[in-house]
């Protein structure tokens, strides 16, 4: 007998600032196949004027049919869900955003259309804290799909908690009873990502092999003479004779992860810290917390898949109704 469920059922995508994930999931929101091609934000628009509307959508829709063109192919009736910076006014469409705190149930009205060569897909707006008094605001497109998956898996918990989210732009939001309260944004992967590919630090480094002793030093590095400081002690280290080249992105990743955990447990309440992201990088983080004495519950960054799941059966892309008739 032909199990219906394992039927594609939905295309979906986290399509972020340097990364972009698809899933094609199945009737009960189970993975089917997933596909993590090099098309970020930078990678689909470069070469291109960003603020030429129609460059854009030619840049993402082409990126898009790269990705999810044999699917959609396959099955043309499949409804199509992104989240992330696809949706960002340097996106394929601005979706724009939902002011927090925020219900994190979205609604028909909240997704944004847009066309491919084959029919419709759906962009779903983020999440802002507005600035305000001089002080900036915040932004955040892609983690609400994960705080939405991240809620599901741990049976939509009514308590405060607060969600650490490890990325090119690291977020820490703070949830309760189904809403988003409040978050704030770290840039230690572009951080990261600058300093090991551009200056002296990437000429000081040598080819990268992985060093766990030289990220936890990194981690222990001090911070009293301020971030900028401690990163540059990696080239002396290095000329000393103390660090070894094929070393420096390690230790760098650790000085860099230390300093965020560092400013934002504070206002962290540390019994419940969910984290959830990439293997490697949730790794680094664990560490980084435990550093701290905080354990934290960690999941997979395949909840997004979860969140996009939910979001298409609120927002009526994939009806229960519908399941029923398979049954």
């Amino acid at each position: 007998m032909t199990d219906t469920r394992r039927t594609p059922s939905l295309i979906a995508l986290d399509w972020g600032t340097s990364a972009q994930r698809a899933w094609l999931l199945d009737r009960a929101g189970g993975i089917l196949d997933v596909r993590r091609p090099d098309q970020g934000l930078l990678a689909t628009t470069a070469g291109i004027d960003v603020r030429d509307a129609r460059a854009r959508e030619r840049a993402y829709e082409a990126a898009f049919w790269s990705a999810c063109g044999d699917w959609v192919t396959a099955h043309p009736d499949l409804p199509v869900l992104a989240c992330g910076m696809v949706g960002s006014a340097q996106g394929w469409a601005d979706a724009g955003y939902r002011t927090v705190p925020a219900d994190l149930r979205f609604g028909a009205d909240a997704l944004v259309r847009v066309r491919h060569r084959s029919g419709v897909a759906h962009l779903v707006p983020g999440l802002r804290v507005p600035s305000a008094h001089g002080a900036p605001g915040d932004v955040i497109r892609g983690e609400e799909a994960q705080v939405i998956g991240a809620l599901d898996a741990l049976g939509e918990p009514t308590a405060a908690l607060t969600l650490v989210l490890p990325g090119t732009h690291g977020k820490w939001v703070r949830v309760e009873e189904g809403k988003v309260l409040s978050f704030s944004t770290a840039m230690t992967g572009e951080l990261f990502g600058l300093l090991t590919e551009h200056g002296i630090l990437a000429r000081t480094a040598a080819e990268p092999r992985r060093d766990d002793a030289a990220f936890a030093r990194g981690l222990r590095a001090g911070r009293s003479r301020g971030l900028a400081t401690e990163l540059f002690g990696a080239r002396p280290l290095a000329l000393d004779g103390l660090l070894d080249p094929a070393s420096v992105p390690d230790y760098v990743s650790g000085v860099l992860i230390a300093d965020e955990v560092a400013h934002h447990l504070p206002a962290t309440d540390r019994d419940r810290v969910l984290l959830c992201g990439a293997e490697d990088l949730c790794r680094r983080y664990e560490q980084a917390l435990a550093a701290h004495g905080v354990t934290p519950t960690v999941l997979t960054e395949d909840v997004a898949a979860r969140g996009l799941w939910q979001i298409a059966r609120w927002t009526g892309l994939h009806h229960d109704a519908q399941e029923q008739q398979w049954q």
